[in-house]
């Protein structure tokens, strides 16, 4: 078993067997003590995988780096992550769209399922929201965390260090979608958003006014549009 899940001994209650002890498979939680050289910047619970590319997705998010080229290590000792980094806080990004996106519904619908299907840790402990990037072909990258945030998190950092431009890629929520989200993806320059789960007010006010089109209860071949449906490609009812 790897470090993103653990045993622990528990007891299930079933009318037909009364009270059982087992052990069973958890997600695993872990609280880290961010540094940034050498000063402490705060603590990060998460599920512990995929590290570095949380770190710097975060502190991209917060504005305390402008890309990955601003840190010059990471080190991990236990449960402490001190970052060394150029360029200080705060810093100021700004990501250009060149390029717009349009997708059909049904393909659509199709990586949804896919997207809900690849992650072996969600249906071992059902204790983590997955996020993914995708093109129309099909997925490029999935993270998963028992945070939305730092699912999202972890997902930019990889876009930052292989250098991959969001603005033509389809981005792919097991969870609701907040305003914090949406702020999120704003920076990464995501302009398609499509979630299994519900969308907020405020995060339908931002998508509306930052051009992002927001779909949500994505389930099976239906789904709500409500943020800017041009970049949708229906087909005629049926």
């Amino acid at each position: 078993m790897n470090e993103e899940t653990v045993y622990r001994l528990i007891h299930r209650y079933s009318p037909e067997k009364g009270m059982e002890e087992f052990w069973d498979v958890i997600i695993n939680e872990q609280c880290f003590k961010v540094y940034i050289n050498d000063i402490f910047y705060k603590d990060i619970c998460c599920t512990p995988s995929h590290l570095d590319e949380l770190i710097i997705g975060h502190l991209f998010m917060e504005h305390q780096i402008s890309s990955s080229g601003d840190i010059k290590k990471i080190e991990i000792d236990d449960t402490i992550i001190n970052v060394s980094v150029i360029s200080q806080p705060p810093v100021q990004y700004h990501i250009e769209n060149n390029a717009d996106i349009n997708c059909p519904a049904a393909k659509l619908s199709w990586l949804m399922q896919m997207h809900l299907n690849v992650s072996v840790l969600h249906k071992q402990t059902g204790g983590v929201h997955v996020m993914s990037l995708a093109t129309q072909e099909g997925l490029l990258v999935s993270r998963e965390d028992i945070g939305r945030h730092n699912a999202v998190d972890k997902l930019y950092g990889y876009c930052l260090l292989n250098g991959i431009n969001c603005s033509d890629k389809i981005f792919l929520s097991s969870g609701r979608v907040s305003h914090e989200i949406i702020q999120k993806l704003v920076a990464m320059g995501i302009q398609l958003v499509v979630s299994r789960a519900a969308v907020t007010s405020l995060a339908q006010k931002i998508a509306e006014k930052s051009g992002i089109t927001v779909l949500g209860f994505a389930r099976g071949e239906r789904f709500n549009i409500y943020t800017h449906p041009h970049r949708i490609l229906a087909e005629s009812g049926r």
